[in-house]
């Protein structure tokens, strides 16, 4: 374990590897990145609705949360903060971006009032959609096809979309994927970020800008 975040090995080389920077940190693959496949952390009823032909893997228990405690609790991981910082709570979730640089984390708690967030990130344009009933965050570039768009949610027949100012095309904000308009087919290229808590995000990106509305 390093700073709380679970270390693997591979039996080939039994090269340790960091699930949190996915890549390797000591062994005969030192530094070897792996390669990341984006992750959605959601409700069930929100994945399903979004992706109803979905088949789960489920272990037998109750179906219930057994970290329901951890999360209320002042307990920071098993062996507590390496970087203390006051900036936000410790058990504060945010959206972490920037694995290779320009770290920022957008707490959820501003996220709730700004729900969509056009922003730059290592000069690229970059949009951060959060759902407040599913507190799920997710990032994308803005740009398709080397043309940078503006987005507003809307909602239509009952449902939120993502729609362009340029184009008027309607995306869906948990996949990316364009689905009615001009760039229909088309898709918000997914950009690496992941949901954590503040302590852990800061133990790794201890330089982290914290993003705030305004």
């Amino acid at each position: 374990m390093i700073m709380n975040a679970l270390v693997m090995y591979d039996r080939e080389t039994e090269s340790l590897w960091s699930q949190f920077l996915s890549r390797s940190v000591k062994g005969q693959l030192n530094g070897v990145l792996l390669e990341t496949i984006p992750l959605t952390l959601t409700t069930w009823a929100k994945w399903k609705e979004i992706h109803p032909e979905t088949i789960a893997l489920r272990k037998a228990n109750k179906g219930g949360d057994p970290y329901l405690g951890y999360y209320s609790g002042r307990s920071a991981g098993v062996i507590g903060e390496s970087n203390k910082d006051d900036r936000l709570p410790t058990k504060e979730l945010v959206l972490g971006l920037g694995f290779d640089g320009d770290p920022v984390a957008f707490p959820h708690s501003q996220l709730r009032s700004q729900r969509l967030v056009e922003t730059l990130h290592s000069g690229a344009a970059t949009i951060i959609f959060f759902d407040a009933q599913t507190d799920t965050a997710l990032a994308f570039s803005a740009v398709v096809g080397g043309r940078e768009l503006s987005f507003k949610i809307v909602n239509r027949n009952g449902r939120e979309w993502l729609q362009d100012e340029q184009t008027g095309t309607l995306w869906v904000p948990f996949t990316g994927q364009a689905v009615d308009g001009e760039l229909a087919g088309s898709a918000l290229p997914r950009l690496h970020a992941v949901n954590a808590f503040w302590f852990s995000w800061n133990d790794f990106y201890p330089e982290t800008a914290v993003w705030s509305p305004g």
